[in-house]
């Protein structure tokens, strides 16, 4: 399928004169284009980012922890100093939060359902977990640093919480957040309609049921992030309509911080001859225009798509790394991102290579104290904080952020490498 056909160029010189008017066939079409008319969306997409969020490139120093090994023996990284293995249980979590502040985050992340321990392989002989686990995990946390952001529990999570703790989900999600939670990752979805969830990920929540504990948690104040999986056959008409669906709840609550377009593994493409890294600048581009006045910032995933592809999205449309990903020095396996670090002079590298700042934010991007800034430079002059960090997920495959920056200066950015999932 070519971007010659003429709904393509329609769209595009309609989106060039009034981008937050497009109807979802016009979204739908733009999904589709290439060569030229590809770099004239993502030119324009990244003109819309300039105008509503500025030319910095922002990030947050974070920490990760996967909720769903509690109780479990954590294994040390491999190597002649690995030490030996330890239980993810709350003495563990507020040693990770200790660690945390200490490298300078702002914020730590926590999600997973936590395992019906005592039972089975890693976990049995324990303990079963208590029915407000996800309270004591947070307080864990706020007990030792009680200044870090606990961005914490998917709404998978919250609905296995609530079942535990026998707790209608208003009320469970009010004792999070007495017990300290501030906010909640809008995460374990692929695509918001129920025959794509059956037919990807039958053991997601059910799509209503989803937006159900998302409109909650955010009608009593807790932000959270939005997320879109792509690329496993779906058409680019339920791309478009899972973009309108996170609009309309956004212009409801209000409580969405960013969106995040996640590439699916074995990527599908929509043009059969198109790259993975157009793919990705189309979509990119594409959630720049459909959430336009509603969802501000737009974040590149780095751990799937590389730092070469990501400092590309940042001129298609995004304006946002995420997070850091420190591994920490306490029990970094227990991140499902392990190995997988940024470092505050990658994304600094990156930023100046397409000629931008980095601007480092906290969780609902608002500005770090000057101690938290200092403190996290601090502590990467050090070296601490990272274990085998990989910011490209594949040695010589995809191009670096310089090599990225070039190729847009150029106009031949729909050329580039392809990115690797």
């Amino acid at each position: 399928m070519s971007s010659s056909i003429p709904a393509v160029r329609t769209a595009l010189a309609r989106a060039s004169v009034t981008p937050d008017s497009l109807t979802d066939a016009e979204l739908a079409a733009l999904l589709l284009a290439e060569g030229e008319e590809l770099d004239a969306l993502t030119g324009l997409a990244d003109a819309l980012r300039r105008e509503a969020v500025g030319e910095a490139v922002r990030f947050v120093v974070n920490r990760n922890v996967s909720s769903d090994l509690f109780g479990a023996s954590v294994p040390p990284p491999s190597g002649p100093h690995a030490g030996a293995p330890r239980v993810l249980d709350l003495a563990a979590i507020g040693d990770i939060a200790d660690d945390a502040w200490q490298l300078g985050g702002t914020e730590v992340c926590i999600q997973g359902t936590v395992p019906a321990v005592g039972e089975d392989g890693a976990h049995a002989g324990t303990t079963p977990a208590h029915p407000f686990v996800y309270a004591d995990i947070a307080r864990a946390v706020k007990g030792r640093r009680p200044g870090l952001h606990l961005h914490a529990f998917r709404p998978a999570d919250l609905v296995d919480g609530a079942r535990r703790s026998g707790l209608g989900m208003p009320e469970f999600l009010a004792s999070l957040r007495e017990a300290g939670v501030d906010s909640v990752p809008g995460t374990g979805v692929k695509l918001l309609d129920e025959a794509q969830r059956r037919s990807l990920a039958p053991g997601d929540l059910p799509v209503d049921r989803w937006l159900e504990v998302v409109r909650t948690a955010h009608g009593l104040g807790f932000r959270s992030t939005s997320i879109m999986f792509y690329g496993r056959g779906e058409s680019p008409a339920d791309r478009v309509a899972h973009l309108r669906t996170l609009a309309r709840l956004q212009e409801e609550t209000g409580g969405f911080t960013e969106f995040v377009p996640m590439p699916f593994p074995e990527l599908e493409p929509l043009v059969t001859a198109r790259s993975e890294l157009d793919e990705h600048r189309a979509v990119t581009a594409v959630a720049r225009l459909a959430l336009l006045g509603r969802i501000d910032h737009l974040q590149v995933p780095w751990t799937k798509l590389g730092l070469g592809p990501s400092a590309v999205m940042l001129a298609s449309g995004a304006d946002d790394l995420g997070g850091t990903l420190y591994d920490g020095r306490v029990l970094p396996t227990a991140g499902v991102e392990y190995g997988r670090s940024l470092s505050i002079a990658d994304i600094e590298r990156t930023a100046a290579a397409l000629g931008r700042p980095a601007r480092q934010r906290t969780t609902v991007y608002g500005e770090p104290s000057a101690e938290r800034l200092e403190a996290a430079r601090t502590a990467e002059s050090a070296g601490a904080g990272r274990h085998a960090a990989q910011a490209d997920p594949a040695p010589g495959g995809p191009p670096t952020a310089s090599r990225a920056a070039g190729a847009i200066a150029s106009g031949s950015g729909h050329s580039a490498p392809a990115a690797r999932p």
